[in-house]
Parts: C-alpha cells; structure tokens; sequence
C-alpha cells in the first residue's frame, strides 16, 4: 500500500490536497499533519510528502532538511504560495513544487510522475577515469568534487580521492552535462551534493566545504537555480 503525508498549517489545504490524492487513487493511505513538529514527532516512511514551505515553527524548508536527513528516498513535494522558494531548498533535493491554490490536474501529474518513477529503474551513469593507479569506475553521483592540485586533478568520491594527470577545464567540460559545475578555477563540484552556500565557500551534504570564486558568485549561484529547476522539470 502506497503511503503518503500532507503537511499544512491551513486545514483546508490539507482537507483539499488529501481528497485529490485519495480521488486519483482512493488506496492511497494518506495522513495529514498541522506542522513540521508534529510530522517529525511520528515520521514514518511515506513515499512521497506534499509539504506546505510558509509553516509557522518548522517552516517547510526546515522539515524537508529534517525528512532528508532520516529518509533520502521519500518524493517531498513542496506547496507554496510564492514561486522564488527554489534557492532556499538546497539540500532537500524537492521532486516537485505546486502553487497554492492547487489545481487537481496539478496534483494528478504529480502524482502520476511520482508513483510511475517508483517503477522505473534508475539509470546510474558510470564513468571511467584513468587515475594514476589505474582505471577508475565510478557512478557519476558518488563524486562530490573534482579538484587541481599540485598538477594533477584529484577525485573526491564517496568511497576515497583518486588522483589522474588532466587538466581542470576538460574535466568541467566532460562533467557539465552529469550536473556538474565549476565554481572556482581549480574545482568542478557535483551540484547533487551540494547543501547550502556560504560567504565565499559551498557546502556539501557530506560535511565538507570547498571555495567559491568571489567573481563567479552569482553567475554560479544562477546555475545551481537552474540545475534544481530543471532537476523538478520546471523552468528556471
């Protein structure tokens, strides 16, 4: 049986979103919560969460960081009011947003998107690397930074740092289309991983943090925007 939350401060949203779920799909077992504090009080394994984003308490984003920490598979969907709350959900790595008040065709993509995602496989690309102890494979989403140092590129994963005689552009340039970016001259960072931006720094889910090129600020910050935007298949 599919599980699914709703968690809203207004009790006619939640009254309204839970009826279109159970409307598409009247199986669903759908539970609904007031705040972020009472769905964390007895969070359970939900396949997906429509989370309302400006909640008095825990807000939206909040919760979301909250869920991701303790379940990294759960579909969030966030309900917001406002359409600039994308840069405030790093981390969270949202499936979808819907604007307030919700349409029910809305809500039936979604929910057709989320429940037929769970049965296809996921692709995970590997990628080759030659390092300087031999050949490398790697899922491109176990890599958290490429970074170049003392003239060679070092590849910091998941698993360890592998090093490989190649320049820092070529490595960018292969890297772009795995959701990839370069926010300073010497590293190429995996915008999957990161949390959150800092003055001057970004940091990642994993803890670690790595520079972020005063001059490239906001034309890297506009890209991040751009990659969750199309990460939920919204535009940017």
């Amino acid at each position: 049986m599919y599980r699914v939350a709703v968690c809203d401060d207004d009790q006619d949203v939640r009254e309204e979103v839970s009826r279109l779920i159970r409307e598409w799909k009247p199986e669903i077992q759908v539970e609904c919560f007031e705040s972020g504090e009472s769905l964390a009080k007895t969070y359970a394994s939900y396949h997906a969460v429509f989370l309302d984003i400006d909640m008095k308490g825990m807000n939206g984003i909040e919760t979301g960081k909250w869920i991701r920490k303790r379940d990294r598979e759960t579909k969030i969907v966030y309900l917001t009011a406002y359409q600039d709350y994308v840069a405030g959900a790093f981390g969270v790595h949202a499936f979808q947003y819907l604007l307030k008040p919700v349409k029910k065709e809305d809500i039936r993509k979604v929910l057709e998107d989320i429940f037929s995602y769970m049965h296809v496989p996921e692709k995970r690309p590997v990628l080759d690397f030659q390092t300087v102890n031999g050949l490398l494979c790697v899922p491109a989403e176990e890599i958290y930074y490429f970074e170049y140092i003392s003239r060679r590129v070092e590849i910091v994963t998941a698993d360890g740092v592998y090093a490989m005689a190649e320049k820092i552009g070529r490595v960018a340039k292969r890297m772009k289309s795995y959701g990839f970016s370069m926010p300073h001259q010497s590293f190429v960072v995996n915008m999957l991983h990161v949390r959150n931006i800092l003055t001057g720094r970004i940091l990642l889910d994993n803890g670690m943090e790595i520079p972020l090129a005063q001059k490239r600020q906001k034309e890297w910050k506009q890209e991040l925007i751009t990659y969750l935007s199309e990460k939920m298949g919204e535009k940017p």
